[in-house]
């Protein structure tokens, strides 16, 4: 039974694809350029899931698949997968869906699209939805390693930042466990932290205090919206806006499926600590 690996370039997908051959699965991996390391599995096949017209090959054998969410094409993917034979999906969603406003939100539409999709299939599916990653901290890495600190508009804002690591467990896990089949997974890390006590956590683990100041929301737009399109930053901000001051309950979903508690952030940062100095 082959696994097809979808996003293999990012973090989850990379830990997803190195799971997989650590157990001898049949793995295939993908990419829209192809020419990731297929990590002792078949050679890695080129899939750009913007492009249907690389589908059919990528699909061809698979019984079960990891998918990265694109908006647009799923209708497609999904059409491919159940004429491949494909038996299951694990998608990688996102719990901005489960959030107030979803539908005005553009992360939670492009991924709802997507679980519609494969809701309304004949295909097996779990939805894998994550809130934050702690490996959004690393955006803050080049001014922290220049000494200037974080200037944030929110530094108060909580979120519960789950490692890639556990997440690619959980996918993992989900591949291969029926008892998973048309479940949504709601996968948090095991603490709710504010930006501030992110930075406090990165200044222990580095062994240099990080320095927090609080901007405008304008300065902190103008920043996003430099890499990012301006509904996604709106979006951000006021998401953060949210939570700013407002602690909430992990999600059990990680322990639950682990079997054990998730990383903390703490123990993050002092793994990736030298990305900060």
């Amino acid at each position: 039974m082959t696994v097809l690996v979808t996003g293999v370039r990012g973090r989850v997908g990379r830990g997803v694809l190195r799971l997989l051959g650590d157990a001898g699965v049949p793995v295939r991996a993908a990419s829209a350029g192809g020419e990731t390391d297929p990590a002792g599995g078949e050679p890695p096949v080129h899939l750009d899931l913007g492009d249907p017209g690389t589908f059919r090959a990528a699909l061809k054998g698979i019984r079960r698949v990891f998918l990265y969410a694109h908006p647009g094409t799923a209708q497609q993917f999904v059409r491919e997968a159940v004429d491949a034979g494909v038996e299951h999906v694990v998608l990688l969603s996102s719990l901005a869906i489960d959030a107030g406003g979803a539908q005005e939100s553009p992360i939670a539409r492009l991924h709802l699209e997507v679980e519609e999709a494969l809701r309304s299939s004949a295909l097996g599916w779990t939805f894998v939805r994550p809130g934050a990653f702690a490996a959004n901290a690393l955006q803050w890495a080049a001014p922290i390693r220049a000494g200037r600190g974080l200037r944030l508009a929110y530094p108060d804002t909580y979120s519960e930042p789950v490692h890639e690591r556990d997440l690619a467990e959980v996918v993992f896990r989900a591949l291969f466990d029926d008892a998973h089949r048309g479940g949504v997974l709601r996968i948090t890390g095991p603490e709710s932290l504010s930006a501030r006590r992110q930075a406090e956590l990165i200044g222990q683990a580095t062994g240099v205090p990080v320095a927090v100041e609080r901007i405008g929301r304008e300065e902190q737009r103008a920043q996003l919206t430099a890499v990012l399109p301006e509904a996604f930053a709106d979006t951000l901000l006021t998401y953060q806006e949210q939570r700013d001051g407002r602690p909430a309950a992990p999600s059990p979903d990680a322990e639950r499926v682990l079997g054990r508690s998730a990383v903390s952030f703490a123990a993050w940062a002092r793994e990736h600590a030298e990305s900060f100095r």
